[in-house]
C-alpha cells in the first residue's frame, strides 16, 4: 500500500442558493486525515478516511479509518473551518459507523484469515470517546445501517475472498450472511441477534454470497447487494428474504477504456455485470445501487430499480460524461481498473430528490 496523504473531503455542503436555482454544491474545506493525530504520533503511517456519517446535529463528522485501527472526529460546527476531534482505537479494523444520539455503532473486522473471518460491532461513547458495549457478529462485517426509527441494525457479515488465491475466484468459505441486532434504548441487545442466510440464492457463487452493503427503508425492509455474486436480495422487516434477483449486465459505448493519458471516449464493452456495490432506498419501492465492480464487472455508473428487480433507469456512461464535464474524471483508471462508482446517498433537497455519489480510487482492505 503507497504511503500517500489522503484528504477527508467530503466536506462539500449545498452553496447558499437564490429561491429557484438549480442545486449546486461547492467544496467549501478539506480535511487532513494526519491532523487527528495527537502530538508526538508518528504521522507518516497511512491513514485514510473512508466511510462517513454525521451526528444527528449535523456539527461532528465521523469516519473510518480502516489502516489505523479506528474511526476519527472532526468538528465541523463551522463546515469552512473543520477542526481535529482526535481518534478512537477500535481493537480491529473499522468498516462503517452509524449514529444515534451520542452514540456511534461501528462494524470492526477482526479476522486472522480470509479462512477465518471474525468481527463485532463496538457501542462508542462520542462524549467519552470510549468503547462501551461490543457484540461478537461471527464473521467479517462490511456495511452497517440502522432502521429509520432506530430500532434495528443490519450489518453485511461479508467474509470477502482472497483476491489472490485461485486467482480470487469463488467459492471461498465460509460464506458470508447478514445479520440484524436489535437496539433498546439506544442499547444494542446481542441476545437477540438475527443471522440471515443468503446462501443458494445468485447464479454466481450460489454457495457462498458476499454481502457488500445494506440499506434499510421506511417500513423496515432491507436490500442487500451481493457484490461478486452480481445480485441483489430484498429482506422484509421479519427478516425472511422477500424476493431475489441478478443484477443483470449493461452494454456500454462512448466510453475510454486505454489508461494512456488521453480522454478518448470513442471505445465500447458489451455485457458488463453491474457487480454493485453501494445502495439506497429512494422511497420503499425503489432503489438504487452504485455498480462499482469487483471482480469481473463495474458497469461505471448507476441503477435505479424497482423492488421487484425490473429496471427504471439506468445511467451507462453518462456518470462519466459528468465527470469528465468537471474535470474529475480519473483518466488512470481507464483500464480494467475502473472508476469506483461506490456509494449512494439520498436527500430531499430543493423540494426534489437528489442523489449523491461518490467516485474515486479505493484501497482494498487487508488482513494478511
Amino acid at each position: 500500500m503507497t504511503l500517500r496523504l489522503l484528504l477527508c473531503s467530503a466536506l462539500a455542503l449545498a452553496a447558499a442558493m437564490p429561491a429557484g436555482a438549480e442545486p449546486v454544491f461547492n467544496r467549501i474545506a478539506t480535511f487532513a486525515t494526519t491532523d487527528n493525530m495527537a502530538e508526538g504520533e508518528n504521522r507518516a503511517r497511512v491513514t485514510s478516511a473512508e466511510i462517513m456519517t454525521v451526528t444527528p446535529d449535523g456539527m461532528t463528522l465521523i469516519y473510518s479509518d480502516s489502516p489505523l485501527g479506528g474511526i476519527g472526529l472532526i468538528d465541523i460546527t463551522d463546515p469552512r473551518a473543520p477542526k481535529p476531534l482526535g481518534n478512537i482505537a477500535m481493537d480491529g479494523e473499522p468498516t462503517t459507523a452509524v449514529v444515534a444520539g451520542r452514540r456511534a455503532f461501528v462494524g470492526v473486522n477482526t479476522s486472522e484469515s480470509y479462512a477465518d473471518p471474525s468481527g463485532a460491532l463496538r457501542t462508542v461513547d462520542l462524549d467519552t470517546k470510549q468503547i462501551t458495549a461490543s457484540c461478537d457478529l461471527g464473521g467479517q462485517p462490511d456495511s452497517v445501517a440502522m432502521s429509520q426509527d432506530g430500532t434495528m441494525l443490519a450489518i453485511a457479515i461479508e467474509n470477502e475472498r482472497d483476491e489472490d488465491l485461485n486467482d480470487g475466484g469463488l467459492p471461498q468459505m465460509p460464506a458470508g450472511f447478514v445479520v440484524r441486532l436489535p437496539v433498546t434504548d439506544g442499547e444494542i441487545d446481542c441476545a437477540g441477534k438475527q443471522n440471515i442466510d443468503l446462501t443458494g440464492l445468485a447464479d454466481i457463487g450460489a454457495e457462498d454470497p458476499e454481502p457488500e452493503y445494506v440499506a434499510f427503508n421506511s417500513r423496515g425492509d432491507l436490500v442487500v447487494t451481493l457484490q461478486e455474486n452480481n445480485h441483489i436480495v430484498v429482506i422484509g422487516a421479519d427478516g425472511a428474504v422477500a424476493s431475489h434477483f441478478s443484477a443483470g449486465a449493461v452494454d456500454l459505448t462512448d466510453i475510454d477504456t486505454a489508461k494512456d493519458g488521453k480522454l478518448a471516449f470513442t471505445d465500447a464493452l458489451s455485457g458488463v455485470a453491474r457487480e454493485p456495490d453501494g445502495v439506497a432506498w429512494i422511497d420503499d419501492d425503489h432503489f438504487a445501487t452504485a455498480n462499482e465492480g469487483d471482480w469481473k464487472g463495474g458497469s461505471r455508473g448507476f441503477t435505479i430499480w424497482n423492488r421487484d428487480g425490473s429496471v427504471v433507469y439506468e445511467s451507462g456512461a453518462a456518470f462519466e460524461h459528468a465527470l469528465v464535464a468537471i474535470g474529475h474524471y480519473p483518466e488512470g483508471r481507464s483500464g480494467q481498473e475502473r472508476r469506483r462508482t461506490r456509494r449512494h446517498r439520498f436527500r430531499h433537497l430543493w423540494r426534489s430528490e437528489t442523489a449523491v455519489r461518490g467516485v474515486g480510487t479505493r484501497q482494498r482492505r487487508r488482513r494478511l
